[in-house]
Parts: C-alpha cells; sequence; structure tokens
C-alpha cells in the first residue's frame, strides 16, 4: 500500500470535520503574532494600470510618472497561499521501533512520514502550498513548495522510499537548508530530536530570523520514553555507535532524568522565540494526534 493510500485510510478519512479545524489551526500558525501573508498586498510586484481616481496614491509610481509623464499604479500579486516545508528527520536513531505496533511497522520514521503526508493533504486540500526535506547529517532531498495534488503524490512517493540511515546533525543540515527557504513561510520539522538541543535550537532560531515560522514536531517510540527495560541488557547504537551493556534497573532513574532535561530544554528554547513544540508518540492514534496538536491551543 503507498503511503498516500495509507494515509487517506487510516487518518485522512476519520479526521472527518475535523479537517477544517485543523486548517484554521494552519492558517493561525501565520497569524498570531506575525503579519500574516494572508493580509494586505505581498512584495511580489505584477506590473501597472493608469491611475484612476479614487486609487490610493501611495500606490502611484513616481518613477513612472518622471520618466513618461504617465500616471500609474503600481499593482502586486496578493499572496493567498501559505507555503510550507515539512522536514522529515530520517537518521539512523529514527528507524527505532516495535513492529508489532504503530503504524507503517511501528517505527519512528513510519509515524513521522504518516504525519508528514496527512498535513500534506490538509494543506494541498486547501490550495496551499507544500514543500519536502528529508535529512539527516545532509540534506538528502529538498522538493520546494507547490500546492498541485499530483506534487505531492510525487513528494509523498519520494519521502517513502527515503530509509533510515545516517547520523543525526539536525541542527547544521537546518542552517544549510535555511538559504533556500527564499520566501516568508511555515517549517514544520518532524524528528525524535535526539541532537544537542542547543545546536537544534539555534538552527529553529535562524529559520525564524528568516521568515519563517517554525513548530517542532518530537516523535518518540514508548520505549524510549519509559525505558521499561530490567536487568542486564546490551545496547546497539544505530548510528554506527559501539554497543554497550547496561544494567536496566540501576540506570533507568538516571536515563528518565536526562530525558526530561533534554526535552526541557528543547521546549524552552522554543519557547523563547515563539515556536510551538508537539510530543508525539508512535503509539498514539495519528488522527488522534492530529486533533490534539492541531486544535487552537492545541499540543502539550
Amino acid at each position: 500500500m503507498s503511503l498516500a493510500h495509507q494515509v487517506h485510510e487510516e487518518v485522512l478519512a476519520r479526521l472527518g470535520g475535523v479537517s477544517v479545524a485543523a486548517r484554521q489551526a494552519v492558517e493561525a500558525l501565520l497569524a498570531g503574532s506575525h503579519r500574516s501573508v494572508r493580509r494586505g498586498l505581498s512584495v511580489e510586484f505584477a506590473g501597472h494600470r493608469p491611475y484612476l481616481p479614487g486609487d490610493d496614491l501611495r500606490r502611484l509610481d513616481w518613477l513612472v510618472w518622471a520618466r513618461t509623464d504617465r500616471h500609474e499604479i503600481r499593482l502586486y500579486e496578493e499572496e493567498t497561499r501559505l507555503r510550507a516545508t515539512l522536514v522529515v528527520d530520517a537518521s539512523g536513531s529514527m528507524a527505532y521501533g516495535n513492529e508489532g505496533r504503530g503504524v507503517g511497522g511501528g517505527s519512528k520514521l513510519a509515524y513521522a512520514r504518516t504525519i508528514a503526508a496527512a498535513l500534506g493533504f490538509l494543506m494541498v486540500r486547501a490550495s496551499d502550498a507544500v514543500g519536502l526535506a528529508v535529512v539527516d547529517d545532509r540534506v538528502r532531498l529538498h522538493l520546494p513548495p507547490a500546492g498541485t495534488t499530483g506534487h505531492l503524490l510525487a513528494l509523498l512517493d519520494r519521502l517513502a522510499d527515503c530509509p533510515a540511515g545516517g547520523e543525526t546533525a539536525l541542527g547544521p543540515v537546518l542552517s544549510r537548508l535555511a538559504p533556500a527557504l527564499t520566501r516568508r513561510g511555515l517549517v514544520i520539522v518532524i524528528t525524535d530530536g535526539l541532537d544537542d538541543p542547543q545546536r537544534l535550537v539555534l538552527a529553529l532560531r535562524e529559520l525564524h530570523h528568516r521568515r519563517q515560522d517554525v513548530r517542532l514536531f518530537v516523535v518518540g517510540d514508548p520505549d524510549e520514553q519509559d525505558f521499561p527495560f530490567a536487568g542486564g541488557l546490551e545496547a546497539h547504537g544505530l548510528e554506527g555507535e559501539p554497543a554497550i551493556e547496561v544494567d536496566g534497573d540501576r540506570i533507568r532513574a538516571w536515563y528518565r532524568q536526562a530525558l526530561h532535561g533534554h526535552r526541557a530544554a528543547l521546549a524552552e528554547g522554543c519557547h523563547a522565540m515563539g515556536a510551538r513544540v508537539e510530543w508525539l508518540r508512535t503509539d498514539e492514534d495519528p488522527a488522534a494526534a492530529l486533533v490534539r496538536v492541531l486544535a487552537p491551543g492545541g499540543g502539550r
């Protein structure tokens, strides 16, 4: 089953009327404390037309008048589309997951693909433009935003073909991606967040300074969050780290404390720049997760 078909059957068909609320919430991400691209005129120059009585004189092109003695009004193209870029972390750690649990096999990457695809359909359905970047310690794939269903389906096919692999270097990669996002828009980063929180927050702040509204979706596996492992065990890294032997009972409290500190640093950094962070678990129904995080005032 293709990713697009799976998302339609397992997520979108069950959202029903929630899509309207989700749509309003997505639009609200560009409003709030930031000027929305849907308000007023954009900076995209579209041409001239002759002056008519009652026109705003501030839109008169005085340079044209000086050269030609004609009174021409400058026209601008009104930007009616939200431009969103979905950034999906496909580093090695995103391969973790219980094969008997969750969507698409239970891995964090499978869950991230599902969330990204559902968001893409919601926005394209509302005539907005969606792009994609797949990253690990480099930008593996970058497709600029477009608003057609054909573009979205091609984008999802490419996303489905990207396996988890490579080391995590989300902060530096987002900094390299930022200059390619030349127009104001929305960036939704879907990741497990297992990177240096300070570097990640600095990269998100750079996106924010480049006129991007930022939203961070952090996907976690229940095992990673609850650490149910007991007794002696051998832990294998997914990004080239050597195996280590640990006692689950002895390190559980330390592990949970470290995870709490890491999440707190991410949350505080995002809050300081006005970006929302959402916490997702791969055992949470994707449709329910979208209702929760996209509802006005949603998230946790």
